[in-house]
């Protein structure tokens, strides 16, 4: 290349190793020849050399000067000029061949690294061909499903999007834990513990933007009131405003009714959810589901709950034809996963299994897309499939009523407190109750036995007499134990409380909670003792507080719901998939 004066040669570092440039003119070689100005610095000392080598060629004169820009410095070495200006200039070359020593050093470091995974790589891919060529099936899919994860690791993106869809149950057995999954919502979506600011804490190099979907639900045979969602004019179903889904959330919470039988259809909401069709529906970046429910799928009841009248009217079939593996399907399809928030885990604990195995199994699941079980009761309170909850026993429940002479002016209010009790527990779809009644005076009498809930007498006649408690303490103890294994006891007690036995009745009642325990062997069994005072006119306060007792196991928001969904899994383990 032929170097002449007053010409300026641009070129790549390609051209510094094999190039002569040359020079005829007498005017250069008179101001001191061929002048090199390397405006970069090189990773190795070779190139450095070469580079230089380009001028003062066949004998000429010629010269050499770095120039650098301290951003190259900062961007292709990682040093700051901070760094560079704390050494005095005379050490300047030797601070960058220093700097340059580093750099090499890290970089044959990051390649013996992509030799070890390349190796594994090939590794793989040599064991899957052998699988292939055996005409292994199985071991085969295992090996490609390993080896798609290990190469299909993109970068982290600057911005990502998630769809969020909250699939709440409001079926009548959700009324105790309604404000608690309004809660759980709130510490989701509002507030300084969002999930948003701790997906920003956990990823602070990556701007998150949450839409938010709404579906509540109740069972089949609610028809038309089965499914209420969010849904927008344009047809969509998912919002970047949180209040406005928080509203939602609040509105459908605030009237839970209906159900019918334990079952509940958790499989057809999330069939219907996954089956969102607009534009704009489940399109973003990474998609979950999160269902907050107390009650199993359809098909799917705790076995001890086959002893519960009502307990599941489509267990072998869902009208629609729906699956979990058809539900499933329709998730994975979208690559969705699914938080499974149980209000009841002893009750959804099928339910859950059978919605993990079918995600794990699924042959188009290659993203490992799954459930992730969120209990929403303090770990000390979850019971188990054998517990007095929904999903496996229901209750009996014994009323012993004073009908003495001092009760002729209250009678009525005690029969209105009953039927007011029953009809809270039938809101509650506790249809599988039993409910005994003992009347008493000076003696007692034994009015209603075992009855279904739905079968319990409106009307309960009035006798009078004098009062004494034990006779009818001991028909009433008599009565609990005679109580089904399917169930638990509760006996409520009203009188004006004036006899003369009361602490012979006490013991009674003292020793039967003992037997109940001792023979239940579980935290969750119980026998309430109500003591109603005639004078209550009709404020049921204390009959309203046993109803809300009996059911309802205290509820926190659960971590921040375990620190909001694990950060949503950890952002789906860093974006793997």
């Amino acid at each position: 290349m032929l170097a002449t004066a007053g010409h300026i040669t641009l070129s790549t570092a390609v051209f510094g190793r094999g190039t002569d440039f040359f020079c005829k003119d007498e005017g250069v070689e008179k101001n001191g020849g061929v002048h090199i100005m390397q405006t970069f610095l090189s990773e190795e000392i070779s190139e450095e050399v070469q580079i230089q080598g380009r001028t003062a060629r066949q004998g000429k004169r010629g010269s050499y000067q770095m120039i650098l820009l301290d951003s190259d410095l900062e961007l292709d070495f990682e040093v700051s000029a901070a760094e560079k200006d704390k050494v005095p200039k005379k050490q300047w070359y030797d601070w960058l061949c220093n700097v340059r020593s580093t750099h090499h050093r890290k970089q044959c470091l990051l390649i013996e690294k992509n030799l070890e995974e390349a190796t594994e790589k090939d590794m793989m891919t040599h064991e899957y061909f052998d699988s292939l060529l055996a005409h292994n099936e199985a071991k085969s899919k295992e090996q490609f499903r390993n080896l798609y994860q290990s190469i299909k690791k993109p970068p982290a993106p600057s911005s990502v999007c998630i769809d969020l869809a909250l699939l709440i149950d409001a079926t009548g057995s959700m009324a105790p834990y309604a404000q608690s999954a309004v809660s759980v919502v709130k510490s989701l979506l509002c507030g300084q513990s969002t999930l948003t600011s701790k997906l920003s804490l956990n990823f602070p190099e990556i701007d998150f933007e949450l839409r938010i979907g709404c579906l509540g639900f109740r069972d089949i045979d609610d028809g038309s009131n089965q499914f209420t969602e969010l849904k927008f004019n344009d047809g969509s179903h998912f919002t970047h405003d949180v209040s406005i889904a928080f509203d939602f959330v609040k509105r459908v919470c605030a009237t839970p009714s209906g159900g019918f039988d334990l079952a509940e259809d958790a499989i057809g909401a999330l069939q219907h959810c996954a089956n969102w069709q607009n534009d704009d529906d489940w399109t973003s970046d990474i998609k979950f589901m999160m269902l907050l429910s107390d009650a199993p799928a359809h098909g799917l009841l705790p076995k001890t709950s086959k002893l519960v009248n009502n307990a599941d009217s489509y267990s072998v079939r869902h009208p629609d034809g729906l699956t979990t593996h058809s539900a499933v399907t329709s998730m994975v399809s979208k690559d969705i996963d699914l938080f499974f928030c149980s209000f009841n885990p002893g009750a959804t604990a099928r339910t859950e299994d059978e919605l993990s195995m079918h995600f794990q199994s699924h042959p188009d699941n290659v993203a490992e897309h799954g459930v992730t079980r969120i209990p929403m009761v303090p770990t000390g309170a979850i019971v188990s499939d054998s517990s007095s909850m929904i999903g496996g026993y229901g209750q009996h429940t014994i009323f012993v009523l004073d009908e003495s002479g001092s009760m002729s002016l209250f009678w009525s209010g005690v029969v209105a407190a009953y039927n007011q009790y029953i009809a809270k527990r039938k809101q509650s779809q506790s249809d599988s109750d039993l409910v005994s009644v003992v009347q008493f005076d000076s003696g007692a009498r034994t009015t209603v036995r075992q009855q279904p809930l739905s079968a319990a007498p409106e009307h309960l006649s009035y006798q009078g007499g004098c009062t004494a408690f034990y006779p009818a303490a001991t028909k009433a103890c008599k009565l609990a134990r005679e109580t089904p294994q399917s169930h638990t006891p509760a006996i409520i007690f009203m009188s004006d409380g004036q006899a003369d036995d009361a602490s012979y009745a006490a013991r009674e009642f003292l020793s039967l909670n003992d037997d109940v325990l001792e023979h239940q062997k579980s935290l969750s069994s119980f026998m309430s003792l109500l003591l109603g005072v005639a004078q209550m006119q009709p404020n049921f306060s204390k009959l309203q507080m046993l109803q809300g007792m009996e059911r309802f196991i205290p509820v926190q928001t659960v971590l921040n719901l375990q620190m909001c969904l694990s950060t949503l899994q950890l952002l789906k383990m860093w974006l793997l998939f």
